[in-house]
């Protein structure tokens, strides 16, 4: 049976937590807007009349696609900003391994995680099933607004993790979008995908055949290799599952691991969290599966502060001094 724990992510499956907790952000929002331009009459639009009281634009989800399926698998992790804001990692984070069975059934005796197809073009065994994250509040171009410490068209996306990094650090390339014109497409492109939760559902999980889903349509294949996701990101943003697993990470046999990235449309509003540089991903930690179908996020290690840098590099240089001034000798 799948489960949410009732634990810092609950909100995913209260909706009337979830709706306070929204309406609570939208007012902080029109606030700033009708300070902004007057002319801009702010109103709570978001769940008026909606059909999925759990989600949102802005949530984090989590997506499921097999090559050639006929199914997809969508997950409402919740506000995309609440892991940007973790601190720690969230363990059994929720269990869809369930889902996952029903929706990928094994036509050879294995499971979702395992099932492989021959390459077309070599003997090479390809994963069946894949999985990523896309999220996004808006793909409008303004340089302006800021909802909970992201401006708008803050894209949050991952990446397959290709190596054995340290828990808590990238083990895959950051992304980087080359244009604002790109930033505008990849945010439209994940909206209109993940808006199929609002409209086809009204729990935090859509199983949804792959004809009216837009899952397969934003991850493209070239041949059986990944095309570029949201017509943006070249060689797609998903991980995918195949023979043996991918290891420990964070405690946990995993299956599976992607990296999440946050990228910035734009710098120069006040009230970013954790600015960075504009259109440059910011790895923000590591989701994992395991073969239950239970995924838990493991968070970044903090980056070491300037000033703790500096006292370091102060008490370094001191510690030296100090050294040379009573060996004198030795400094020759």
């Amino acid at each position: 049976m799948n489960s949410f724990p009732a634990k810092f992510h609950s909100v995913a499956v209260q909706p009337g937590i979830l709706a306070a907790a929204r309406n609570r952000s939208i007012s902080r929002f029109c606030s700033t807007a009708v300070l902004a331009a007057l002319s801009v009459v702010c109103f709570n639009t978001a769940k008026v009349g909606a059909q999925n009281l759990t989600y949102a634009p802005g949530d984090l989800l989590l997506y499921f696609m097999q090559f050639g399926g006929t199914q997809t698998v969508m997950v409402n992790l919740g506000p995309a900003w609440t892991y940007r804001d973790a601190t720690a990692n969230i363990m059994n984070l929720v269990n869809i391994g369930s889902t996952l069975m029903s929706a990928f059934p094994s036509s050879t005796g294995g499971a979702w995680y395992s099932d492989t197809f021959p390459g077309f073009l070599s003997s090479e065994e390809k994963p069946l099933t894949y999985w990523g994250l896309a999220g996004v509040r808006s793909s409008t171009d303004s340089n302006t607004f800021v909802f909970d410490g992201d401006p708008t068209r803050t894209v949050y996306v991952s990446r397959n993790r290709i190596n054995s990094a340290p828990d808590g650090t990238a083990g895959s390339t950051a992304w980087f979008v080359p244009s604002n014109t790109s930033m505008t497409i990849a945010s439209a492109n994940i909206l209109s995908q993940n808006n199929r939760m609002e409209v086809a559902s009204t729990t935090p999980i859509l199983v949804e055949p792959a004809s009216s889903s837009l899952v397969d349509n934003s991850n493209t294949f070239l041949g059986d290799n990944l095309g570029t996701a949201y017509s943006t990101f070249p060689g797609g943003v998903v991980g995918g599952f195949g023979t043996g697993d991918y290891g420990m990470i964070g405690g946990v046999s995993a299956e599976g691991a992607v990296d999440r990235y946050r990228i910035l449309a734009t710098t120069s509003p006040s009230g970013i969290v954790e600015n960075g540089t504009r259109r440059e991903g910011q790895y923000q930690g590591t989701f994992v599966i395991d073969q239950a179908g239970v995924v838990s996020y493991i968070a970044p290690i903090p980056e070491p502060k300037a000033w703790i840098l500096a006292l370091v590099s102060g008490l370094a240089t001191f510690t030296l001094a100090r050294r040379r001034h009573a060996h004198p000798e030795k400094s020759r």
